[in-house]
């Protein structure tokens, strides 16, 4: 295989993932904003909020990519490349956002008075999220380090970020369920934003160390 097919390939390996994620994305969307609905856990509407930020990045993204395809032009010498970094940061910036609006929901939840109710749905749903989206991430970064795309790798962190997440709800929901003390629902919200807040910091830094070479 010659070096301009292989580069096709690749492109379509890329493409092709990207839009995987997008439609998980948005499924993971639906289910979440589902189970808030049921339960009213400031945990899952917390998750559901990531959830939005991940597809705004993912749809961000996806035009980093086609657009890093473009060749070197009058205005852009060395190429379009660049534009993975702009991406990786916004993914980074998105992160950091969720994880501030989850900080806020689950404190305000936590002070007007907590209600919670079909709980066992609720972890049903969630449960899915976190093995779904935990089969997407770890495939995303793997396919992301073989092409040498950090579009792709930012993106599965996200994913994985997303994953976290849903597992936090779970413990979290898991420990309301078990003990019936309510806090422990925005609670562990709070640490799972604490916890995202890191990644997206870190994505921002890898963005910034790229752009400044």
């Amino acid at each position: 295989m010659n070096i301009a097919a292989k580069t096709e390939a690749d492109r379509k390996a890329l493409s092709f993932a990207m839009a995987l994620s997008l439609t998980i994305g948005l499924l993971m969307f639906v289910m979440k904003v589902g189970a808030y609905l049921l339960t009213g856990s400031a945990a899952i509407l917390s998750d559901a909020a990531e959830s939005v930020v991940h597809v705004a990045a993912v749809i961000f993204a996806a035009y980093s990519l086609k657009l890093s395809y473009k060749p070197a032009d009058e205005s852009h010498l060395y190429g379009h490349a660049k534009i993975s970094f702009f991406s990786a940061g916004f993914e980074g910036a998105m992160i950091i956002l969720a994880a501030l609006y989850i900080i806020y929901e689950s404190v305000h939840k936590w002070l007007i008075g907590l209600s919670l109710e079909n709980l066992g749905f609720g972890v049903v749903l969630t449960a899915a999220a976190v093995a779904i989206n935990g089969a997407l991430g770890a495939y995303l970064l793997w396919l992301g380090r073989r092409k040498n795309s950090i579009i792709l790798q930012a993106n599965g962190k996200h994913v994985l970020t997303d994953c976290w997440t849903s597992l936090a709800v779970l413990v979290g929901l898991g420990l309301v369920l078990v003990t019936g003390w309510l806090p422990f629902d925005p609670i562990c919200g709070i640490i799972m934003a604490c916890n995202i807040l890191l990644s997206g910091t870190g994505l921002i830094r890898s963005s910034f160390a790229g752009l400044m070479d």
